[in-house]
């Protein structure tokens, strides 16, 4: 619970003008009342039922509110991201100041609490975030849409909101495949290119072909690549010095993690239509790439991305889990 409001770390870095979150306090006339630890609370009492229990848990909604002395800045809604988030109301992991209030609400219940950023950040100022500002408020917002009384009714929920959040999803993904698609046949046209539609929706603009055959998920695939928005902005590179990592990257295309971690489907999908010594470029629609989360500060949500690729190798797992010994064993020395 308490990571899930206050983990400054998974924020989006892009700021969201304030719409909807604020909406339901700025007509309240209540005052503030004061917590612990700086912190600052209202209890909007539109619920009803008993208050929540510990061991129980919690379905709601949960928006992140900065102000920089001007203007108040959303930084995560659940209405408009992951949709309702459902945590265990638990005194063993949840500090004191945020349980004691928590502890106030019934089902149907809003919260708003808010603590100035030099308060947050009083024990490691450093750690503040460079779009937070010293004497401004963070705010939190909550709305307990629901009380379960164990983990197996919360997690029949949970399946649920995951059931409908696919739902939406895909018919948002369709709109959204539809438009960039348009957006690519015209930079495609400006740019004097003839690259492959794949079923997917994954464009391939072959540069050099390869040889051999295709690749396929039997296979590890060694790479170079650069990675680069439609507008040409480079957020990485193996290639590049400047990005801190030029060695070759490997690409799992087996369902065995142990040969590595998996990447965005449209590198899959695009890989797949390409063999051996293939260099090509990707273009790949958000939904096959970060979709509307985007990924970090560079690639913002919605982004279409743009691969340069080369194919170093196309190996076996017996040839990639030897390569993987000898990196293994020469760390091992580096270490002595």
């Amino acid at each position: 619970m308490y990571l899930s409001i206050l983990n400054y770390k998974t924020m989006k870095n892009g700021y969201y003008i304030l719409l909807l979150a604020m909406i339901p306090f700025l007509s309240c006339k209540q005052e503030f009342k004061k917590g612990q630890k700086g912190m600052e609370y209202m209890v909007i009492e539109t619920g009803s039922g008993p208050k929540i229990k510990n061991g129980q848990f919690m379905q709601m909604h949960i928006c992140q509110i900065a102000n920089d002395g001007k203007k108040d800045s959303v930084l995560n809604d659940t209405r408009k991201t992951s949709g309702p988030v459902i945590e265990p109301f638990n005194s063993n992991t949840i500090p004191p100041e945020y349980y004691k209030i928590i502890s106030l609400l019934r089902k149907g219940d809003s919260l708003v609490l808010r603590i100035l950023t030099d308060s947050m950040f009083a024990a490691n100022p450093a750690a503040m975030p460079s779009f937070f500002k010293k004497g401004c408020y963070f705010t939190t917002t909550i709305k307990l849409l629901n009380i379960f009384k164990d983990s197996k009714e919360a997690e029949l929920v949970k399946l649920q909101d995951r059931m409908e959040a696919q739902k939406r999803d895909s018919i948002d993904n369709i709109e959204i495949f539809a438009k960039q698609d348009k957006e690519l046949q015209e930079y495609f046209n400006k740019n004097k290119l003839t690259p492959t539609k794949l079923s997917s929706g994954v464009y391939v603009q072959i540069v050099k072909q390869g040889s051999g055959a295709n690749i396929d998920t039997s296979v590890i695939v060694k790479t170079n690549y650069t990675g680069m928005t439609l507008d040409g902005f480079v957020f990485d590179s193996n290639t590049d010095s400047s990005k801190g990592h030029v060695e070759p990257f490997n690409v799992n295309m087996t369902n065995d993690r142990s040969y590595g971690g998996g990447v965005i489907k449209g590198w899959k999908d695009g890989l797949a239509s390409l063999n051996k010594g293939a260099i090509a470029k990707l273009f790949i629609p958000s939904p096959l790439a970060y979709g509307k989360q985007g990924a970090g500060e560079d690639i913002k949500p919605n982004s279409i991305l743009v691969f340069d690729i080369e194919i170093l190798d196309v190996m076996s797992k017996e040839k990639a889990k030897s390569e993987m010994e000898v990196k293994r064993k020469k760390m091992m020395l580096n270490k002595k």
